[in-house]
């Protein structure tokens, strides 16, 4: 070995401000060898950092080396990622000075793991930001799984077990399965653990286990988890768990047991307040009622659950949820429904990059298809065996069998095209095969749209309510306040601020994609605009269109139709625009001013109907004024005034009661017309 390479026995001589450029240049590819999948800056930055290494000279030393052919440089969503090229990295390994560079650089490496995978666990269970978690893991995942393998082999048994428990659930939803259940295996196998990290590896060990099918390990996985979790006084590890537990034992087909242990497991996950976990226990709980034949009440979980997946973000499970929504819809003979549900889960387990999740959906739309679509039921069918076998996952308990049968009639149907169509899948992607099979049933062009924004969000379509995913709603929100049309690019402002604005426009095709099939033509885009659809109506607007056109009739005289007019133009005000996104930025302005809208509208109706002598009106828009902004004393006073004009003293009093709360609430005297008029309720009346 050189001198100056070795860092245990000589840290100092090793920095590099001290070392020869030729040794910098051996650090330099020491630091990037246990990068299998290559190094943004800041990792060899941080890798680097112990020997003394500045930022400024590490960027020129690579640039340098990438010159020279030493060293990759590739853009990944606009940033570099530095790799040594296979031909390199295999002469690399062969050199004996690598040896004595590469256990520092290889234990940095695994503190650059530790920190990146921390909180990957919690935030793949329990959303949000699954996304985000999927593709930051996986664009690290060689390197992580490069680094686990080198705290096993350095006998680091702790943070092999921290690391492989952090990515259970990435492993859970990308795979590949076969090598990360090895992987959990031996580091389970690989020495003493603290009961925690063991009940947490017992656990992700079980959930692999299942997705691959082998029930009967999932089962006692799971069961040793529950244990060592007891053990170690960690209650929501065992609820979860547990609640594991009732899917593999349905999958078992112990149905009757799964009903039991998820009961339990509910029961404690309930009293822990974890609202992710939860809703996936009713998920699980939903398809165990499905198989036992409870339609109803498998419906109703899964509207519970589906409801707090998209409250707490958890993409994964909300996607699950439409799967076993489309099995619920298959058991009522609801095709149309079977293959809405089983796309949009689809879409969703896409952007998740779920393969087995993609093979469920694909499985649904082929029986569901196989009596009125034979052809592309077995396309459907081709494309998900496609998925299981490059992903390793088997589908839901009883979907295999539903689907032999179903495929059994689809190819009789076709007749000699039969395995051809089965066996190559279809030309199209998946994501626009099942697009054909919900062309059957989308919505018609003509077909009306309205869009619900005052007083609660909803989409209507043909008067029945659509579902939409949190993003897609957000798209047709920012719509809807833009008076019907937003540009493209602010649009990806608002949706993904922090991504690049490319791979942003990217993401909005796949939401547009997403709301054409759940509600047809409700947003076009046309160049750089994004409009409503030709026949969508929104409450809001119209609204604000009915208020402007009575408020011009109001001042101009227009007497008892005017005030009618106005009256209709407030009953279409449902409440405030969007209440449920208050505190979002772009819905502030729009609901500002239809709120001031309202509010001339109503003080200018009251107005005219006090001219007209018209009490009963009066009162209405002076108390559905205060309605909207409760603090104006001035219509306190106002409706005082008429209220004792029309002899109803008691309900008088009452309004000044109110108004005098309001100040006190507010730290404000009493002003003088509020006394006064309090002083003239209390005075007797005069004798007759």
């Amino acid at each position: 070995m050189e001198p100056g390479l070795e860092v245990d026995e000589h840290p100092e001589g090793a920095r590099y401000d001290r070392a020869p450029a030729e040794e910098q240049g051996r650090w330099l590819l020491a630091a990037l060898y246990p990068f299998t999948g290559g190094a943004s800056f800041d990792a060899v930055a941080r890798t680097l950092a112990p020997l003394g290494w500045r930022r400024v000279d590490l960027a020129q030393a690579l640039a340098s080396m990438a010159a020279s052919s030493l060293v990759i440089t590739q853009d990944v969503d606009g940033t570099a990622r530095y790799e040594i090229p296979e031909a390199a990295r295999a002469s690399l390994g062969q050199e004996r000075w690598l040896e004595g560079c590469l256990h520092e650089a290889a234990r940095q490496h695994v503190a650059w793991c530790r920190d990146l995978v921390g909180g990957a666990e919690e935030a793949l269970s329990c959303g949000p930001g699954q996304k985000r978690w999927l593709e930051r893991l996986g664009l690290e995942q060689a390197n992580l799984s490069a680094g686990l393998s080198f705290a096993l082999r350095s006998g680091d048994i702790g943070t092999a077990a921290l690391l492989a428990s952090e990515l259970c659930a990435f492993w859970e939803l990308r795979g590949p399965l076969q090598e990360a259940r090895l992987l959990v295996s031996e580091v389970l196998s690989g020495g003493p653990l603290v009961v925690e990290a063991r009940a947490r590896l017992l656990d992700g060990l079980g959930r692999i286990a299942l997705r691959q099918g082998d029930c009967g390990t999932a089962c006692s996985a799971l069961q040793q988890a529950i244990t060592a979790a007891n053990a170690g006084h960690s209650p929501l590890a065992s609820a979860r768990a547990r609640s594991h537990l009732g899917l593999a034992e349905l999958c078992s087909g112990r149905a009757d047991l799964a009903c039991r242990v998820v009961e339990q497991a509910l029961a404690e996950l309930d009293q822990l307040d974890s609202p992710a976990d939860v809703a996936r226990a009713w998920s699980t709980r939903a398809l165990i009622a499905l198989g036992q034949g409870r339609l109803g009440a498998g419906l109703a979980d899964l509207e519970r659950c589906t409801a707090l997946q998209v409250a707490t973000g958890d993409l994964a499970g909300w996607a699950t949820s439409l799967l076993y929504r489309s099995l619920a819809h298959l058991r009522a003979k609801d095709a149309d429904s079977v293959v809405k549900d089983a796309h949009q889960a689809a879409q969703v387990f896409s952007e998740l990059g779920d393969q087995g999740g993609m093979a469920g959906c694909l499985l649904v739309a082929a029986i569901a298809t196989s009596a009125g679509r034979p052809a592309l039921s077995l396309q459907l069918a081709g494309l998900s065996q496609q998925l299981q076998r490059a992903s390793g996952i088997v589908p839901v308990p009883a979907l295999p069998q539903m689907a032999g049968t179903a495929l059994h009639s689809a190819k009789r149907a076709v007749g000699s095209r039969a395995g051809q169509l089965l066996g190559r899948g279809a030309t199209l992607s998946p994501l626009e095969t099942l697009a054909r099979a919900c062309q059957q049933g989308r919505p018609d062009d003509d077909e009306p749209l309205a869009v619900q924004a005052l007083g609660a969000f909803q989409v209507l379509r043909s008067g029945k309510p659509v579902h939409l995913p949190p993003q897609v709603a957000r798209l047709v929100k920012l719509v809807v306040v833009g008076g019907g049309q937003v540009h493209v690019e602010q649009a990806v402002e608002s949706l993904w601020a922090e991504v690049a604005p490319k791979r942003g426009k990217r993401r909005l095709r796949n939401v547009l994609s997403k709301l054409s099939s759940a509600a047809g033509p409700l947003v076009l885009r046309e160049g750089d605009a994004l409009r409503l659809g030709p026949r969508v109506t929104v409450d809001a607007h119209r609204f604000e269109c009915a208020a402007r056109h009575a408020l011009s009739a109001l001042n101009g005289g227009g007497g008892a139709d005017a005030i009618a007019e106005a009256l209709a133009a407030h009953g279409l005000y449902a409440g405030e625009l969007l209440p449920e996104d208050r505190y979002e930025d772009f819905a502030i302005v729009a609901r500002e001013r239809l709120s001031w809208l309202h509010l001339r509208l109503l003080d200018a109706a009251g107005a005219a109907a006090a001219e007209a002598e018209d009490g009963a009106t009066v009162e209405r828009c002076l108390r559905a004024a205060l309605d909207i902004d409760p603090t104006d004393e001035g219509r306190y006073l106002a409706l005082a005034r008429y209220l004792i004009s029309s002899g109803r003293l008691s309900a008088a009093n009452q309004v000044l009661a109110t108004a005098r709360e309001l100040l006190t609430r507010l730290e404000l005297p009493v002003t003088p017309a509020v006394f006064r008029l309090e002083q003239e309720l209390r005075a007797p009346a005069p004798s007759a």
